[in-house]
């Protein structure tokens, strides 16, 4: 009760807000929206830079991510003047992205002290690379984005190894001696040798090892505990200079942290950083401790074949036993070279004489033992291992798109588990020159050339696959590539699987192509007749950067590209860009319905300009709010043989000059977009005034109808209203008990362009008005718009279609609007939903032919 007065108080002696002019507030949209389509422009270039075909340089970052910081300011500002200061917290977003995102261009890492000291792998944030280090990074993504099969664990993140250096009073001690090794005082190994003992004889703090025994008590067995310095197995590689332990008991955990920690200060790892161009500032070890696999042989898979012989091929490695065996080396491996196409048939095999294994010890650690006679010359893996490996090897590199090396286990039970995945360092193999390539490629037919603009630079092959429905989603082979009429980011979810995505429209700084360059997945946008040229089923290779597809797998070109990007990858630059793009590009908040779609939930540069967007846009659908700061501004009434009651406001250009008076006839509407939609509700037939037959069902339902509107309507203040310019409209309709919202931009840039359209309410009962829905439904969404429906609520959107494609849907939604002004009253039955579906396409033939069923477009 006291709350409820305190709130009450509040209210009434809240400052009263300046009142904006709603002209004022359409100028501020119209500058929010141009800040919008610039910062997915620099996203884009970034994006474009990562592809590997454009030198740059530090001062390139730090300029953009400036530029791109002003615009975000400057739209906060803009949707807070839309909203009356509703989202003043989209300020703390931004510091919470760009004071990290600044600390990477200066080399420091940034941890606060809302991060975790200890995390479970399987809930590891992703995007955290510098607060979980890069083998924890990579696994984290294998687990929660891949679905392989990785052992459970937890990271002690480089948070807990900060505290450890402040608990210890270490900062200062470890900076002095590198700086003295730098100018030459000592040598690393005399400095190595005092860091280490120095982390050796520290105390771990209480809360971090009182995280870490809970964690490590949980598992009820031993523990790998292995190093996840920042950059490890990302973009550097570390392969060998920090330390792993296998075996060790809950209760050896913690010691075996601290040897872990001091092997991130060996001699080999403090030269190999400095030569890689890492600050001293940037050194922090996660620890990744895992569920130990009882080994009963182990392996490592190349997805390329090192030794140049094979080049479509992968090979694998394996001994029994522990994985210390192949992986340093300690006695001969079975070596097995796989096809790299589906199912991964064994192209050919050596197969060694394995006399010794390295296994677990009793009481923790390993040992050495004798491999049985019997075993000693016999395969290590079954097929189905080597084809599971193949598959999985493909994967993670196709999801990192770089070659990877990997480790793995295969259990008692024959299971097999991947253990770590890594970039492979290795030296460049032998491959054709580009007149090489050029002249394989001039043996396989081409398909398409010479169109479309690239979003994303690089070559993939597979079978093609078409989306229509929902469903097709689910269905979307792995490493398949996606050919679509719009880059509609509802395909979002499948962007990870896909080789290649050719789209017929939509634009290189679209957010479907944001995303595409997230997963590195080549993508060419604009080519035009490409779902007709290239039909599902059929197998393709995909040249975004020569803008070529050819029927076929080209092999030499996908080898001849992947073999390509390790060079430009290794330089400090990229790496830095790709960190940059992590904390850009990312696009987390999908779903507007979401409890997380809020001003904390933003992740990303991507994730606030989307909140922004949306949320005024949702803005301006309520504009009957504004209805009172419209004092003083000249508001026609529309005058036509449809009895709307409608008024309309010209913001600029929406009105020919020769309207006279007040009232406005539909012959001097300007607006394009108003325009379009009442060509459709004008049509011949659309606006019937004719009875519709009532059952006794539907007759009661509508005498008992009361006034109150259903949840999710707004209020029009007693008339119809549309607020148009020369290229927008946002129209508020009310008919009898049902009401409609459409919120339209129009332009000649696609990327500027959107629909809205927003439907409740009825005359009968909510079975029949939820029918009506679903009618709505079915239909929109068969012209690629994104519906949700709830109850008798449909919410529509579609956005970046070319103009002529938004006049189609314009005129769809006006016919749309007659056509189910009073259908709920004759949608008795569920099954009559289809036939009137059918009988709108017969009634409307000049919409086009009819498109796939259950297409939909995410306006996201």
């Amino acid at each position: 009760m006291w709350q409820a007065l305190q709130n009450l108080w509040n209210r009434i002696n809240r400052p009263k807000q300046h009142l904006v002019a709603f002209p004022e507030i359409f100028e501020h949209f119209q500058s929010l929206l141009a800040d919008h389509q610039r910062v997915m422009e620099l996203i884009a270039d970034l994006g474009e830079k990562s592809g590997g075909e454009y030198i740059f340089d530090r001062k390139y970052l730090i300029d953009v991510s400036e530029e791109i910081q002003t615009l975000l300011l400057r739209m906060v500002k803009g949707v807070n003047l839309i909203t009356s200061n509703r989202y003043l917290d989209l300020y703390q977003a931004i510091d919470r992205i760009f004071i990290p995102l600044g600390a990477e261009l200066r080399g420091r890492l940034i941890l606060s002290k809302e991060m975790p000291l200890v995390i479970p792998l399987a809930e590891a944030p992703q995007d955290r690379p510098e607060l979980i280090g890069g083998k924890a990074s990579n696994l984290a993504v294998a687990i929660q984005n891949l679905n392989l099969p990785v052992p459970g664990g937890f990271i002690i993140t480089t948070r807990a190894y900060r505290l450890f250096l402040e608990h210890n009073h270490l900062q200062e001690r470890i900076h002095a001696l590198l700086e003295a090794w730098v100018a030459g005082e000592y040598d690393e190994r005399q400095v190595s040798r005092q860091i280490q003992y120095s982390i050796l004889a520290g105390v771990v703090p209480h809360e971090v090892a009182g995280n870490i025994r809970r964690q490590a008590e949980k598992g009820g067995g031993d523990w790998a505990i292995r190093s996840s310095a920042y950059g490890e197995d990302g973009e550097l590689s570390f392969a060998g200079l920090h330390e792993s332990l296998l075996h060790v008991p809950a209760r050896g955990v913690i010691k075996a942290y601290k040897q872990v920690l001091a092997s991130l200060y060996a001699p080999e790892a403090l030269v190999y950083r400095q030569k890689m161009g890492m600050l001293g500032e940037e050194a922090a070890m996660a620890v990744l401790c895992q569920e130990m696999i009882p080994s009963r042989a182990s392996g490592v898979v190349h997805t390329l074949d090192v030794s140049g012989r094979e080049s479509d091929c992968l090979v694998i490695f394996a001994a029994w036993g522990l994985g210390r065996t192949v992986v340093e080396g300690k006695g001969p491996a079975d070596r097995y070279v796989v096809e790299r196409d589906f199912p991964h048939r064994i192209r050919s095999q050596e197969i060694a004489c394995k006399a010794k294994l390295v296994r677990a010890r009793s009481g923790g650690g390993e040992e050495e033992a004798a491999v049985p006679p019997e075993d000693q010359s016999r395969d290590t893996l079954s097929e189905a291992a080597v084809e599971a490996l193949g598959r999985w090897a493909l994967i993670l590199e196709r999801y990192f798109k770089r070659p990877q090396e990997i480790e793995c286990a295969i259990d008692a039970g024959g299971k097999v588990w991947v253990l770590q995945a890594r970039a492979l360092q290795l030296p460049r193999p032998k491959v054709a020159l580009p007149q090489d390539i050029c002249q394989t490629c001039a043996a396989y037919p081409v398909l398409i050339q010479d169109t479309g603009v690239v979003a994303h630079a690089g070559v993939g092959a597979g079978v093609v696959a078409h989306i229509n429905t929902d469903a097709d989603l689910d269905r979307f082979p792995e490493e398949a590539v996606l050919v679509t009429k719009y880059t509609a980011p509802w395909l979002a979810r499948i962007v990870p699987k896909a080789a290649a995505i050719v789209a017929e429209r939509g634009s290189a700084a679209g957010h479907l192509a944001t995303i595409a360059r997230e997963f590195r997945v080549p993508t060419l946008v604009g080519v035009e007749g490409a779902m007709e040229l290239l039909t599902a089923g059929m197998q393709v290779t995909v040249d975004t950067k020569q803008r070529t597809v050819y029927a076929g797998r080209v092999k030499e070109l996908l080898q001849y590209e992947l073999v390509q990007s390790m060079a430009f990858e290794d330089a400090p630059e990229f790496r830095l860009l790709r960190r940059i793009l992590a904390r850009i590009a990312p696009l987390h908040l999908l779903d507007p319905q979401d409890p997380n779609f809020t001003p904390e939930g933003c992740q990303s540069v991507h994730d606030v300009i989307r909140f922004i967007h949306e949320k005024a846009v949702e803005e301006l659908m309520d504009l009957p709010r504004f209805v009172k700061r419209f004092k003083g501004v000249r508001i026609f009434t529309l005058v036509s043989d449809i009895p709307l009651g409608l008024k309309v406001l010209d913001l600029g250009g929406g009105i020919a000059p020769e309207a006279q008076g007040t009232r406005l006839l539909p012959e001097h509407i300007r607006s394009a977009p108003m325009k379009a939609l009442w060509e459709g509700l004008s049509g011949p037939g659309v606006w019937s005034t004719e009875p519709v037959p009532v059952d006794f069902q539907g007759m009661m339902s509508s005498l008992t109808k009361t006034g109150a509107f259903t949840s999710g309507a707004t209020a029009v203040s007693g008339f119809n209203l549309a607020v148009i310019s020369e290229n927008y409209l946002n129209l508020h309709l009310r008919l009898g008990y049902h009401f409609n919202l459409v919120d339209a931009r129009m332009e000649t840039e696609a990327p500027r362009n959107h629909i809205y359209f927003r439907f409740v309410g009825g005359v009968t009962d909510l079975t029949r008005r939820s029918r009506r829905a679903q009618l709505l439904e079915k239909i929109l969404s068969q012209f690629h718009f994104k519906v949700d429906t709830k109850g008798d609520l449909v919410v529509a959107k579609v956005l970046h279609l070319p103009r002529e494609d938004m006049e189609q849907r314009l005129r769809l939604l006006g016919r749309l609007i007659g056509f189910t002004r009073q259908l709920d009253i004759q949608l008795r039955r569920d099954d009559d939903v289809p036939d009137f579906v059918e009988a709108f396409f017969h009634q409307n033939p000049h919409l086009g032919e009819k498109p796939s069923e259950g297409g939909s477009y995410d306006g996201k």
